[in-house]
This record gives structure tokens, C-alpha cells and sequence, in this order.
């Protein structure tokens, strides 16, 4: 099935990186190294292929979004299971959003169906929600087709550069909602006297 997939990408020139961001079952990852690499092969300019990947990204987090917004729950587990999503990781997904606010929406870049449908279902501000997309997917396309551009033939391999420091990219947001929950809850950190 990878073949299938890698012979649609190579066959649709800088277009297979909109319409591997839309299929969802490519790992997009591999999708904007293949769009890094078309930079340097097809003579696509690195803004061309960076505003397409962006543009799809939001794109499809918005319908996604609506998806979640005006079908409500019934139709999120139904799209869940196509995912492969498991309805406890819904639920999850549902507190998250419940005590974190909009900010969630940036893990998005991980798990993009969950993130962005459980967004509509738990009806959070369509603004918020654009908002943090635009700017979140804006810095993923752009570091993912950067590194696609200086990995160039070996765009295929980008997983294995991006292994050692995705767990970083972790601890820098576990960081983040670390010390927002401090900010917001100085009380607790506080020495009784």
C-alpha cells in the first residue's frame, strides 16, 4: 500500500503535497519531505510548496473541525473508528480540551483527526481554534519541508531524523503546560506561613 501512496506522490509533482496532506492516511511528515525535495529537484520554489502545505493543512483541520461542530459525538465515533481512534482517547482528547483550553489544538500536528474534530465536538471558539491552527501548522510545514530540502533524495528517511527529536519536541510542550499550570495556580506553590 506505501508503494501505492509513494507512486501518487512522485506522479503528482508539487500537487502531491496538498493531496497527500488531504488523504489522511499518509503521515505528513513524509509528505512535506517529499515537498522539500521537490524544491530542489523540480525547480518549485520553497514558498510555493510551504503555502500549498499550509494552505492544506488548515484546510482540512477546518472541515474536520465542522465535522466535529455539526455532527456532534455520533458522527465523531463513527470517524474515530475509521481512524482507528479508540472512543476512551476521544474522551481524553474531550478533558484535555476541557482543562487546557485552545492551546491543545497545538498537539493537532501529532494526531490530526482527534485534535481537530474533538475541537467542534467540545464547540470551542472557531476563532481560538484557527488561530492557534494557522500559526502551529505554519511552523510544522515549514520546518518539515526545510528539512525535506536538506535531506533531499533521501526525503524518504525523514523519519529516522525526526525520531531523535520528537521526544524533545514533547518535553518542550509537557514544559509549556507545566508552567501555565504554575502561572495560573501560584497558590499551590506558595509556602503557608
Amino acid at each position: 500500500m506505501w508503494y501505492f501512496f509513494e507512486q501518487l506522490l512522485l506522479g503528482c509533482g508539487v500537487f502531491s503535497v496538498p493531496l497527500g496532506i488531504f488523504i489522511q492516511l499518509i503521515p505528513n511528515e513524509l509528505v512535506l519531505a517529499y515537498g522539500g525535495y521537490l524544491t530542489e529537484s523540480l525547480d518549485a520554489s520553497f514558498l510555493s510548496v510551504f503555502l500549498l502545505a499550509w494552505t492544506a493543512f488548515v484546510i482540512s483541520q477546518i472541515v474536520l473541525y465542522w465535522i466535529g461542530r455539526y455532527g456532534g459525538r455520533p458522527v465523531a465515533l463513527r470517524l474515530y473508528q475509521s481512524f482507528r481512534i479508540s472512543e476512551a482517547k476521544q474522551h481524553r482528547a474531550e478533558r484535555w480540551f476541557e482543562k487546557y483550553g485552545a492551546w491543545i489544538v497545538c498537539l493537532s500536528v501529532i494526531w490530526r483527526q482527534l485534535f481537530a474534530v474533538s475541537a467542534g465536538v467540545m464547540r470551542l471558539s472557531f476563532r481560538k481554534f484557527l488561530t492557534v491552527t494557522v500559526v502551529v501548522f505554519a511552523v510544522w510545514s515549514f520546518v518539515f519541508v526545510k528539512l525535506g530540502m536538506m535531506l533531499g533524495s533521501n526525503w524518504r528517511h525523514i523519519g529516522e531524523v525526526t525520531h531523535g527529536f520528537i521526544p524533545y519536541v514533547g518535553i518542550i510542550i509537557g514544559l509549556f503546560f507545566l508552567i501555565r499550570y504554575v502561572r495560573t495556580n501560584p497558590r499551590l506553590f506558595k509556602k503557608s506561613a
